[in-house]
């Protein structure tokens, strides 16, 4: 193994031993799944070796930032590929659900629909929301992860939250003309 080659496994190591719980505990807000969310921090980590040599210090609140992101954005992914994955057409459905199974599933589509809205957003909405709302952060602690002002943060957010509600509006009324579309038929 060359010097560079052991030095980029040992700054890996170091990364995985610091962060390896925060992005797990992201990863499991964002997929509700231990297993899979221990998948998601792994395939994080194989997207972190691939530009490791853009990280320069461990100890620093970006090298935070980023693993986080990175675990919770390879959550997100995986959560939408799940939902794609799982959805069955109603005709093909021949069980029948008590209500709060019904409750359980719409409230998943839901969380769907807004991470599939914020991914949608400039990066700068994206992670203020996401860390707000998946990683239930405070604004002080996501302007310290962040690097940016508690006013700045706020302000990302509100601004954030209006677009975020444009998208999941205009989903909602593109849904009520399919649905319009397909009665019609």
């Amino acid at each position: 193994m060359s010097e560079a080659s052991s030095e980029k496994a040992q700054k890996l190591r170091l990364i995985y031993e610091k962060y390896k719980n925060r992005m797990y505990i992201s990863a499991c807000r964002i997929l509700c799944d231990p297993f899979v969310a221990e998948d998601a921090v792994h395939e994080a980590f194989v997207a972190i070796l691939r530009h490791i040599e853009k990280i320069e210090d461990v100890d620093s609140v970006s090298t935070a930032s980023y693993c986080i992101k990175a675990a919770k954005n390879t959550a997100i992914n995986m959560s939408v590929k799940r939902s794609r994955e799982s959805a069955v057409p109603v005709d093909e459905v021949d069980e029948v659900f008590d209500e709060s199974m019904l409750d359980m599933i719409c409230s998943k589509e839901n969380f769907d629909i807004v991470v599939s809205a914020i991914m949608n957003l400039d990066e700068k909405y994206r992670d203020v929301l996401s860390l707000y709302y998946l990683n239930e952060l405070t604004v002080k602690e996501m302007a310290d992860l962040l690097c940016r002002k508690e006013s700045t943060v706020k302000q990302q957010l509100s601004r954030g939250r209006k677009k975020l509600i444009n998208i999941i509006s205009k989903e909602i009324e593109d849904y009520g003309k399919e649905s319009v579309a397909e009665k019609s038929v």
